[in-house]
């Protein structure tokens, strides 16, 4: 059971291993990137989805912090007052202050550092009085004159001294009733910063901080055009790309000072990397996507103050709009990974079987172009691999993917296919016996008659065996896989071939006169039509060897013209027949080979577009 399962799994590491060959490679520039992603931006929904209703108010999690970020608090406070307390609620600091303050109703802070209470009486005063104030003639007695100019003590340490009215702590100072924390005019107060009036508040519509300066100053947000986006791509080294995706919004809502009708230019950009999932399929894969606000246009179409909205706008949409756009991104990338991953469908070769296309690395990123490794596997219509043997390796070890020429200034995409995949595919039409025709009488006008007066002319050993003519069969078999060999501008199809030329008795017995190797030499020219590329070869030379002959040895050159105007007339329409359904070339990023240049050089044959 051990051995088995261990014999298994080398057969299976040796296949696996065999297929990661790499014999077709696609290089593509950023202008055929941005081809495809525009254009399933124009046949896909992507753009529709994003006509909605934006959503306003706090929760969202930001588009490039979803999968690091924990849930924005849910506040329930500064909707009504617009401040950042509770409805009804101020700061209090260490006191119950109702307006903000630090000190409670009537205290002021003297000059050494205590606090005075105005509403009660002293027990004792500096000046013997008894009561709940002191009286101005005590409080005047025994003090100076002043000189021109000069502030009362009373004054300088009071009320615009350290705890008098307007000095630190003072009532209308930065600690105090009106200016301080949570003050009348204060932050938090009534007209301060969060206050009724002032920023955040419900009449403090400019304010920073203000209800109008918060997304739930603008309501009913909702998309209503989406222009096509003008889509650019810049190559990342070792990365991937960087997108930049150019459109115009228009968006309709509602604000406290009317309606409004927003147009808005917005540049997406998105940092993309390209890697490989667990499949073996190349992913492009958002890390970072920003977008930028530029053109911002807004009309009140009904309301006052046009001009004041517009940071407003500004700062809303900035919020709102790479939660709502960034998606177009994902969608378009999902779409283009999508088309990658149908590189590997099965293709159909004719009837005879079949192509796919696999990924056989990660796609090589550079600053001029993406490369992309594939490894094409030929299978017959029956589903076995063609050079692909189960259970063992191939027998020869196969040649390495030359590399691609440097790709001209007006080159967008070039696809290098090996002679080995050429090879393959004709190996198909071996197997199949799609290459093997039976020759008789009659079959071509163009050809003598096939009797053996014929070929008794030629060689006189078959007229002395068989003097009264007979109808002749020329059977062609092609017994090994064709091989191919591609050179700078010239592409060379070597074919063997048996020839048996095989007499019919009376009695309807064939019996083989003689059997022959034919070497051929087939000169091939490529062209693309559609999505294939389509091979037409020719006859160029035959070469001959007499392996078995039933009438004696005979000098077989004496058959070469004969044997050469059967190839070229019956055999060679019969291969291009069969080659004429062509090879399908790989579908992706929506590439058109069909007005492709095509070079054939040493071991390569490039189609350029």
């Amino acid at each position: 059971m051990w051995t088995a399962w261990c014999v298994a799994a080398l057969c299976v590491v040796a296949v696996c291993g065999s297929l990661q060959e790499t014999n077709t490679v696609l290089r593509v520039t950023k202008d055929v990137l941005s081809h495809a992603i525009s254009g399933t931006l124009q046949q896909s929904d992507a753009l529709r989805s994003a006509l909605r209703e934006v959503p306003i108010g706090v929760g969202g999690v930001p588009y490039n912090d979803f999968h690091v970020r924990e849930r924005p608090p849910q506040y329930t406070n500064g909707k009504q007052l617009g401040g950042n307390y509770k409805y009804g609620h101020v700061e209090t600091n260490d006191n119950a202050a109702q307006l903000g303050g630090k000190y409670r109703y009537g205290e002021i802070l003297e000059s050494d550092g205590s606090i005075r209470d105005l509403r009660r009486g002293d027990d004792s005063t500096a000046y013997g009085h008894r009561g709940r104030y002191r009286s101005a003639e005590g409080r005047l007695r025994g003090r100076r004159e002043l000189r021109p100019g000069e502030i009362p003590p009373g004054v300088a340490t009071g009320a615009l001294g350290s705890g008098g009215l307007l000095g630190a702590g003072g009532m209308l100072a930065n600690e105090g009733i009106l200016a301080g924390q949570g003050g009348l005019l204060g932050g938090g107060g009534l007209l301060g910063d969060g206050g009724l009036l002032g920023g955040g508040g419900v009449l403090g519509v400019l304010g920073e901080g203000g209800l109008l300066s918060t997304v739930q100053g603008i309501t009913g947000l909702r998309i209503v055009e989406l222009t096509l986006p003008r889509v650019s791509v810049r190559l990342l080294p070792g990365v991937g790309v960087y997108l930049n995706l150019y459109t115009r919004v228009a968006i309709n809502g509602k604000s406290l000072i009317g309606f409004l009708d927003i147009s808005v230019e917005v540049n997406i950009s998105a940092k993309v990397r390209l890697t490989m999932d667990r499949t073996g399929y190349p992913r492009l894969v958002v890390e970072r996507c920003d977008t930028l606000l530029g053109g911002i246009k807004v009309r009140l179409l009904r309301g006052l103050l046009p001009n004041l909205v517009d940071n407003l706008v500004n700062r809303v949409l900035a919020n709102v709009l790479p939660d709502l756009l960034c998606p177009i991104v994902d969608v378009a990338l999902g779409l283009v990974n999508d088309q990658l991953g149908l590189v590997d469908s099965l293709i159909p070769l004719g009837i005879l079987g079949s192509v796919q296309y696999t990924f056989s690395s990660l796609p090589l990123v550079t600053g001029e172009f993406l490369e992309l490794d594939l490894n094409t596997l030929v299978s017959e219509a029956g589903g076995d691999l063609i050079d692909y043997p189960l259970g063992r390796p191939a027998i020869s070890p196969r040649p390495q993917m030359p590399e691609l020429p440097p790709m001209g200034d007006s080159t967008n995409s070039q696809l290098g296919i090996s002679a080995n995949f050429l090879g393959k595919v004709l190996s198909v039409l071996q197997k199949d016996g799609a290459l093997n025709i039976d020759i008789t009488d009659g079959m071509f006008d163009e050809l003598p008659p096939l009797t053996t007066s014929t070929l008794g002319a030629l060689i006189p050993k078959v007229f002395q065996q068989y003097p009264e003519s007979r109808p002749l069969t020329i059977k062609i078999q092609v017994p090994n896989p064709p091989s191919v060999t591609l050179q700078k501008d010239q592409a060379l199809v070597k074919v063997f071939a048996t020839s048996e030329v095989v007499v019919s008795q009376p009695n309807d017995v064939e019996t083989t006169i003689c059997l022959i190797d034919v070497d051929t030499d087939l000169l091939a020219s490529f062209s693309v039509e559609g999505d294939k590329l389509m091979i037409d070869t020719k006859l160029d030379k035959t070469s001959l060897n007499l392996r078995t002959s039933n009438v004696g040895n005979f000098d077989v050159s004496l058959l070469e013209v004969l044997v050469e105007k059967i190839f070229d007339l019956a055999f060679m329409p019969a291969m291009n027949a069969v080659l004429g359904s062509g090879v399908p070339l790989p579908k992706i990023l929506s590439i058109d080979f069909s007005n492709a240049d095509i070079d054939v050089l040493e071991d390569l044959l490039v189609l350029s577009t």
